[in-house]
């Protein structure tokens, strides 16, 4: 049993300060190529490396506006690291059938994992489709020979199951920041000890974490006691 790494791509230029974020969100509204003059997903390089140092190997997903640059491909083959798809405008078939596609097509690799921008509460930007519905989810992945979903939900002691089309789904997370956790219920040693017994899902978005001491610290923690891999 282990810890499986899942690292959601949110952010094209990370949110270090407010030009940064102003121009991550830019780029997602408006459809733009990466903006030379801002470092394009270097916090994400920064991360693959920390990860490839520690041969540790997580699922990336990522959005239209995060596709991952040359460099940033090479570092995830390096590390032996799974590509996947980051669902944005999830409407219809036709749209998630459409951003699969264009992960395909731009890593020239097979996407069989995907995970879901946004649980249902907010809308983050003007492609994303803010309603949360897995059920629908699981049924367009199935037509596309998809393997794995991993879902958004917060108590991350609802186990993982088989679809009927034998789709690998984890309903839920534990999320290493704060803000979609209930640290008293869930903390650390419970996700050490947790993993003992099954597979469960460790979500983190590099941006909040990386440069945040705390996070960090807690991170090579769960390093130091785990077992992660890929599934």
């Amino acid at each position: 049993m282990a810890v499986i790494l899942r690292i959601d791509v949110d952010s094209p230029y990370g949110k270090k300060n407010f030009i940064n974020h102003i121009f991550s969100r830019l780029t997602s509204d408006l459809n733009l190529p990466p903006i030379l003059i801002f470092p394009y997903l270097e916090y994400l390089n920064d991360f693959i490396n920390y990860l490839n140092n520690r041969d540790i190997q997580g699922y990336f997903f990522f959005r239209k506006c995060t596709l991952p640059a040359i460099e940033t491909l090479n570092l995830l083959k390096k590390g032996k690291h799974i590509i996947g798809l980051h669902l944005e405008n999830s409407r219809s078939f036709e749209t998630f059938k459409n951003e699969v596609d264009i992960i395909k097509s731009h890593t020239k690799s097979k996407v069989e994992v995907f995970s879901k921008h946004g649980s249902g509460k907010y809308k983050y930007g003007l492609h994303h489709y803010s309603l949360y519905e897995p059920e629908k989810y699981l049924e367009w992945g199935s037509k596309l020979g998809m393997k794995i979903f991993l879902g958004n939900l917060e108590d991350p002691t609802i186990p993982f199951y088989y679809t009927n089309n034998n789709m690998l789904f984890f309903p839920t997370a534990f999320w290493l920041e704060y803000s979609w956790r209930n640290i008293m219920l869930f903390d650390i040693n419970w996700l050490i000890q947790e993993s003992k017994n099954r597979n469960i899902v460790l979500l983190i978005h590099v941006e909040n974490v990386l440069y945040n001491k705390l996070f960090l610290n807690e991170f090579e923690t769960i390093i130091q006691n785990t077992k992660i891999r890929i599934i």
